[in-house]
Formats: C-alpha cells, structure tokens, sequence
C-alpha cells in the first residue's frame, strides 16, 4: 500500500519556500491494511453511562479540522481497521481512567485508527493510549482523532508510543472547545522511524483551556515532523503548548506552532514553549512559531531555547561520582520525566522511562 501526502502539516500562513517549512510531503510503501484482530479496552468495567464502542462509529464529525490537515484523514478514513466512538451523556464523570493499547505485530502490521470523542455538558473523563509493537520488518501506526468537549466538559488525552525504527507513524488530532470546556492533550512521542503529528484546536467557547504537552527523543536518522495550531474564536480562551524534545546522531525534527487569535477572541491568551537538547552536529533541528492577530486585545507568548546540557548541572552530577556518559542519560531522563509523570498509570510510566534507557544504551558519546 502506497503512504502519499503533498500537503500535509500546513503551516497556516506561508513562508519563504526556500526554507521549506510550508508543509511536509510524504510518500512511503506501508504494509496493507487488515482488520485489527485485538480489542483495545483493558479496563474491567466502565461506567454504564459512558457509551464506548468498538470499530462502530455513531457520528460524522467531519467539520472538525486537523493539524495534519485534510490528506492525512482522508487516508485514515479511506484504509481505518479500528478505533473507536466514546460518548458520554450530560453530567457523567468517568473518574477510572480509560485504558487503551495497540500493537503492531506480524498479524497486525498496520493499525490505522478513527477514534471519536464527544463529551456533552458538565462530563468528565482521561483516556491513555500506549502504542508499541513487536519485531517486525516494516509495520505502519495512523491515528485520527475527533475531540468534541461541550460546555465544561473536561478531557484529558494521553498518547504514547514506543514504536521502533521499523515503523512509520501519523498521529492527526482535531479538537472543537464550547463554553468553559478544558482539554489536555499529553503526547509521549519517543519512537518510531518516521513522525508525523498534528494538533489543532478550535476554542470556540468563551473561557475555554487547551493545553497540549508534548516530549520527543529523536536519535540515529529518525525524521520528526509536528504541526500544532491553536486557533482562539472565544472571548477569554487559553491555550498552552509546551514541546520539550531531545536530538542526537543525525536524526531531524521541524516544529510548526501557531497561535491565532480571530477576530472577538477579546481577551485570549496563548502562549508556546519549546526546549531541545542538541546532541550532536549531525542534527537538523527547524522551528517555526507563528503569532497571528485578528484582535487587539490579546496576550500572545512564545519562548525557544536550543542547546547542550548546563555545563554547571553537569559538573554538579559529575562531582557525586557519575562519569560523564551517565549523568548526561540521567539529565535525559529526567528531561522527559514531568510529562510523563502527568500519565496516570504506573505501569505505563515505567514502561516509557524504561524505553528511554533502552534508546540511549547505543549511544557511545552525548
């Protein structure tokens, strides 16, 4: 199966060509695509008023943008294997976190996933999702995923994959915010040969929150290509992006953040950050933060810092006994450890601190 996308990634307003951020083009032979043969859910029970369905689906929403944009859903849609529909009613609070994992084996190697998640007023719930797979040749990971918060609904979305070198992996989020709704978006982005992600939120609702969080570990050639846009329409939104990332060897990253403030989103705040650790002179690391004003009255922020370790934090884990090598995978670690810590699942954290260890083993010299 063919993997083509001219115009995916888009930032919203161009630039220069030559500096060939505009947008990321993709094209890739992937294996077919099958019907996943594993069920998902690993939770025992849910809330009977939570309606959750498996590779059944019970509405179209597709008038919700994406931060890939509209090729990279066309093509989950036209190849999806599974995913799944959540629905909860108004009031309902799902305070059990909903658990979710996929893996890409020899029988599965590729999962292509339309996932659905409409909340209605007053509801409340998280939902993890670990992606990982076992050995295999060549295996493929797509995801969609329509987020519709209602007024004051909460959700908190955890993605996380441990893919290997051998997979190709497209992570595309839209999410539409009504009146005083809060979504948080945690993305564990550590694996995978070639990356692809986008995330774009319409803060339709006057005071409603977007957060997104984000860490990445790029090593050996890895290719790693993000697009967040936050776009305000309400009066008082909030948004927050934080990008925290590691490079090393030759491996390349291109990050696309943008905030929009449209016209009446009086008030609006939006603020990204955005810090990596820069290995090695192999790298290619490229970052493209976009301010857009429709409205005066608006508070936009954005802060980068690029570079080495702190010489003095160095030094300082140094002088308590740790060679260099070691105490450079400790400050790693402990680089990614926040993010992670906002996973509301033990297992799962251990599992993605003990991913990173195994990821650094083959370095020699960071």
């Amino acid at each position: 199966m063919n993997l083509e996308l001219k115009q995916a990634n888009q930032l919203p307003v161009r630039t220069w060509s030559w500096l060939k951020v505009n947008e990321l083009e993709l094209q890739q032979d992937i294996p077919d695509s099958s019907s996943y043969n594993k069920n998902p859910l690993k939770n025992k029970e849910l809330s009977q008023a939570v309606q959750l369905q498996y590779k059944k689906w019970q509405d179209d929403l597709a008038s919700i943008s994406t931060g890939m944009g509209k090729e990279a859903e066309e093509f989950i849609k036209n190849h999806k294997n599974t995913g799944i529909s959540l629905y909860l009613p108004k009031g309902v609070k799902q305070m059990e976190p909903v658990m979710l994992e996929y893996c890409i084996d020899e029988e599965n190697p590729s999962i292509i996933e339309y996932n659905e998640i409409i909340l209605e007023e007053d509801t409340e719930i998280t939902v993890v999702v670990n992606y990982k797979n076992k050995a295999i040749s060549s295996g493929f990971h797509g995801s969609l995923t329509y987020i519709k918060a209602g007024k004051n609904a909460v959700i908190h979305l955890i993605q996380a994959q441990v893919l290997d070198d051998s997979v190709t992996h497209l992570n595309n989020i839209g999410a539409v915010l009504e009146e005083g709704s809060t979504v948080q978006v945690t993305l564990a982005e550590l694996g995978a040969g070639t990356l692809a992600g986008g995330v774009m939120a319409e803060l339709s609702g006057d005071n409603s929150n977007f957060s997104l969080n984000t860490i990445y570990l790029g090593d050996k050639s890895r290719s790693i290509d993000f697009n967040y846009v936050m776009n305000h329409h309400g009066k008082h939104t909030v948004s927050e992006m934080n990008i925290n990332g590691a490079l090393m060897d030759t491996s390349k990253k291109l990050f696309r953040g943008t905030i929009d403030f449209k016209k009446g989103a009086k008030g609006a705040v939006g603020q990204q950050s955005e810090y990596n650790l820069l290995f090695s002179p192999g790298i290619k690391n490229v970052s493209a933060p976009l301010i857009l004003c429709g409205e005066d009255d608006v508070e936009g922020k954005h802060a980068a810092n690029s570079g080495k370790i702190d010489e003095n934090v160095l030094f300082y884990m140094m002088s308590r006994g740790l060679d260099e090598l070691t105490a450079k995978r400790v400050i790693l670690e402990a680089w990614f450890e926040p993010v992670i810590q906002k996973i509301p699942d033990e297992e799962l954290q251990g599992q993605l601190l003990e991913y990173v260890k195994e990821r650094l083993d083959h370095v020699k010299s960071i």
